[in-house]
């Protein structure tokens, strides 16, 4: 049974997530240009109050294997109704990646949140191009780094090889474009510019009308391994630009990827950071309490994310981290607080000896002193609530 709020039955079934998924497939496609008119975004239908919707970018992304396991995760444990009913339904939903995923969140009723790149949302809120951002969105939790993976002919061998060559930045507004986009242009590479889907960009490659094409995504990321088995390309070098730039210095080696980097060696490229977001409902609504519920099963049931089972990029997350100036959501806020004043507390009064990692957020199952310090926290949390 999932603790606190979340137990409560609040209705609904398969057949309701089948009918909002339904809707969400006939609603009309936003355009890539933001209305003109002011839009106000509606509730998902009532009759499904305990269904939360994540948008999770294009199957050829890296996040929605991370969101299928939220939404796996969450709903072990819980007791079901009587027509199978839970008390929390997380349901992934496939999207375009990109700006497309923040604009669903914006405009459509059962899409509560997504995955997104923070450099992307900086833009964004720069360029007002979706209007101010930071006054429709909250993020819940800063999350893990995805790499750029520029995916090439083996006569590709370095990024200078690219100039004046076909390739593929992806869908037009996807999570690779912008930062592709960016670093050629740092590089002083120019190519012929192709937008097409991962699957037919490698078709384009085998048949050598395209030179490479680019993915963003956490390694190790099943589409670039899938990209390995058929052979005939590698994974180029990308060097960290020596100007300030929004992104991460990263390596991929051969552990990520064996079919495509030899044993020994390492590719540099570059990384992004990634946020989880989420629509800013008014505090009174039904969508914002059944948010704050997936935040306190979220953040409670952490330490399972960071199973071996599970993916490793759930290694990296401090539910803690901040990101600057942007708003959080409040119950996570609140939650994060209530942990930190616990983990403090606990540390002053000498029952458990203090140590350097005390300031972070639940930073890895692994870790013995912290697994016994949040089910500690567990604990204080429901007999708090059966007051």
């Amino acid at each position: 049974m999932v603790p606190g709020s979340v137990s409560r039955f609040w209705g609904g079934g398969l057949a309701a997530v089948l009918l909002l998924l339904t809707e969400m497939i006939s609603s009309p496609v936003m355009a890539q240009t933001p209305p003109s008119a002011p839009f106000v975004k509606q509730p998902a239908p009532a009759r499904d109050p305990n269904t939360i919707g994540i948008v999770t970018g294009s199957p050829e992304g890296g996040t929605l294997p991370l969101v299928n396991e939220i939404a796996r995760v969450l709903a072990g444990g819980q007791e079901t109704g009587p027509k199978g009913e839970l008390a929390l339904r997380v349901l992934p939903i496939v999207g375009r990646g990109g700006v497309h995923d923040i604009q669903d969140v914006l405009a459509l009723p059962g899409v509560d949140m997504t995955i997104t790149q923070e450099h992307l949302l900086t833009r964004l809120q720069e360029s007002k191009e979706l209007g101010d951002l930071k006054s429709k969105l909250v993020y819940i939790t800063k999350l893990f780094n995805e790499e750029l993976h520029l995916i090439a002919r083996e006569d590709v061998r370095q990024i200078s090889d690219l100039a004046g060559k076909p390739f593929n930045f992806g869908d037009y507004g996807g999570s690779a474009e912008a930062i592709a986009r960016d670093l050629l242009r740092t590089f002083r590479v120019e190519v012929s510019e192709v937008h097409l889907g991962l699957n037919e960009a490698i078709e384009e490659m085998r048949q050598g009308r395209l030179a490479a094409t680019a993915v963003l995504a956490s390694k190790p990321a099943a589409v670039v391994e899938h990209v390995a088995r058929g052979g005939g390309f590698r994974l180029v070098q990308v060097p960290y630009p020596a100007e300030a730039t929004p992104y991460l210095p990263a390596t991929l080696d051969h552990e990520d990827y064996p079919g495509l980097i030899p044993a020994g060696e390492r590719v540099e490229t570059v990384a992004a950071g990634t946020v989880l977001i989420a629509y800013n409902w008014p505090e009174k609504s039904g969508r914002y309490q059944l948010l704050g519920n997936f935040v306190d099963a979220f953040f409670s049931r952490f330490p399972e994310f960071q199973a071996a089972r599970r993916h490793p990029r759930w290694q990296e997350v401090n539910l803690a981290a901040v990101l600057p100036d942007w708003r959080r959501f409040k119950p996570a806020e609140r939650w994060i607080q209530t942990w930190q004043a616990r983990q403090a507390g606990t540390g002053s009064t000498g029952s458990v000896p203090r140590s350097d990692t005390t300031g972070r957020m639940v930073p890895g199952g692994r870790d013995p002193e912290t697994e016994r310090l949040f089910e500690e926290f567990l604990e204080w949390r429901e007999q708090r609530g059966k007051r």
